[in-house]
C-alpha cells in the first residue's frame, strides 16, 4: 500500500467558491434559481486559503472548465451558477503511511458527504434546475461515490470526472483522454484495492451515458500500473498535472458535457424531494 499511495501522492496537483446561496426550502423554484448549476470538486491539495481565492475552491481543472463550459451555457442564452464542494482535498500523504491514507480517504469520505448534503439542500431549492458535477483527481473520487445514488435523481443532467482515481476500463462512461486508444488501460489507484479503498462498483448503463471520464495515458492516478518499477515516475506525474494546461483538450470535454445537457429533459420537481445518502 506504501507504493501506491507515494505514487498518488507524487501526482497531487500542486498549486490552485463562487456560492449559489442556499437555504431550506420548499420544492417551489426560487426566483433566483438558474437554468444550469455546476458543483465543483477541487484535486487534493487544491483548498488552500489561495487557491480558493484563485480557483472559486474547485481547483484548476474543475475551474477552467466550469468557465469554459459556463461559455457555452451562456451562450445559449441559459443562466448558470457554480459552487465548490465543502471538504478537505488534503494532499496526498508523501511518506504513504498508514495514518497518512486513513486521512486521505476520510477526506474523499467526507467531500461524498458533503457534496450529497450540497446537491440535496440544492435541489430543494431549485428543483427545474439541472445540475452538472465535475472534480479532478481526488475531487473525481468524491463525484464518482455520488453517482450511483443520484442516478434517479431528475436534477443530475451530467458528470465530469477528470484523472479519476475510482476509474474503471469497463465502466459504461463516455471516455476521452489519449487512454481509451488502448483497450483495457484506464484503472484508477483506488481500483487496485478496492476493499481497503471501498472503490464504487461500476456505474450503470443509464448512469454512465451521462458520465465523461477523461484519462490520458499514463496517468499516474486513472492509468496506475502498478507492475511501475518508478512509483514515482515523473512522467506519470507530469500527465496527471497537464490537464489544465492543455486548452484545447479542455474544449475536447466541455464541449460534449454541454451536449449532454441540452439533450437531457428539463427536471421535474417531485412532491417527495429525495434524501441522498453519500456512498448508497
Amino acid at each position: 500500500m506504501s507504493t501506491r499511495i507515494s505514487t498518488f501522492a507524487a501526482a497531487a496537483l500542486l498549486g490552485g467558491a463562487a456560492m449559489f446561496g442556499l437555504s431550506a426550502g420548499t420544492a417551489s423554484a426560487q426566483p433566483a434559481c438558474p437554468d444550469v448549476h455546476w458543483m465543483g470538486a477541487a484535486g487534493s491539495g487544491e483548498r488552500t486559503p489561495a487557491d480558493i481565492a484563485t480557483d472559486d475552491g474547485m481547483g484548476r481543472v474543475v475551474n477552467k472548465s466550469y468557465r469554459d463550459f459556463a461559455g457555452l451555457v451562456q451562450g445559449s442564452g441559459r443562466t448558470i451558477t457554480a459552487e465548490a464542494v465543502d471538504y478537505p482535498a488534503v494532499p496526498v500523504p508523501a511518506d504513504g503511511g498508514a495514518m497518512g491514507w486513513l486521512g486521505f480517504m476520510s477526506s474523499v469520505d467526507t467531500g461524498a458527504a458533503a457534496l450529497a448534503a450540497q446537491y440535496a439542500a440544492f435541489v430543494a431549492q431549485c428543483p427545474t434546475t439541472q445540475v452538472v458535477l465535475a472534480g479532478y483527481s481526488q475531487g473525481a473520487m468524491v463525484v464518482h461515490r455520488n453517482l450511483a445514488a443520484l442516478e434517479t435523481s431528475p436534477n443530475l443532467a451530467a458528470a465530469l470526472l477528470v484523472a479519476d482515481g475510482d476509474r474503471q476500463p469497463q465502466d459504461p462512461t463516455l471516455n476521452l483522454g489519449s487512454v481509451t486508444a488502448v483497450p483495457g488501460r484506464g484503472k484508477g489507484v483506488a481500483q487496485d484495492w478496492p476493499i481497503l479503498a471501498h472503490a464504487p462498483a461500476l456505474l450503470t448503463p443509464a448512469m454512465g451515458g451521462r458520465t465523461i471520464s477523461v484519462c490520458d495515458l499514463g496517468d499516474a492516478v486513472c492509468d496506475y500500473d502498478p507492475d511501475a518499477e518508478d512509483d514515482m515516475n515523473p512522467a506519470a506525474v507530469a500527465v496527471h498535472t497537464s490537464y489544465a494546461r492543455n486548452a484545447s483538450a479542455m474544449d475536447a470535454w466541455t464541449a460534449p458535457l454541454f451536449r449532454l445537457v441540452q439533450n437531457r429533459p428539463m427536471a421535474i420537481p417531485d412532491a417527495n424531494p429525495m434524501q441522498v445518502a453519500a456512498g448508497s
